[in-house]
């Protein structure tokens, strides 16, 4: 007795199997593409650690000073309220009256700021 032969064509009117047999056939391709880029990875990854690296001699390293120049900005600002020798910073203490307009640095005005005591911010 004969075993009947299988047949693996689908019907035209089959749409999914004919994308299934598409995705199959794109994710054999993705599959091969994928293992040719780890292979290359690993060539690489081989001769990185196969390259000397000599640390005995000194390296010529050119030093360049340039000056460090920090602004200071300064802002204008109007407090909320009266505050009496508020210390913002190490040694550094400001009596501000609410309404009128100081110019100070930035530190101290964001630090203000930051605490809800400049007007408009």
């Amino acid at each position: 007795m004969s075993t009947p032969v299988k047949r693996t064509v689908t019907s035209p009117r089959d749409t999914t199997g004919r994308a299934k047999q598409e995705l199959e056939k794109n994710r054999d391709i993705a599959e091969k593409e994928a293992a040719k880029g780890q292979l290359l990875d690993a060539q690489v990854a081989e001769e990185a650690r196969a390259e000397v690296i000599d640390l005995t001699s000194p390296q010529d390293v050119e030093i360049v000073e340039s000056p460090v120049i920090v602004s200071v900005s300064d802002r204008e600002m109007r407090v909320v309220e009266d505050l009496e020798d508020v210390t913002i910073g190490y040694g550094n203490t400001f009596s501000f009256e609410a309404g009128r307009t100081y110019k100070v640095p930035a530190f101290v005005y964001n630090h203000l700021a930051e605490k809800g005591y400049v007007w408009g911010a």
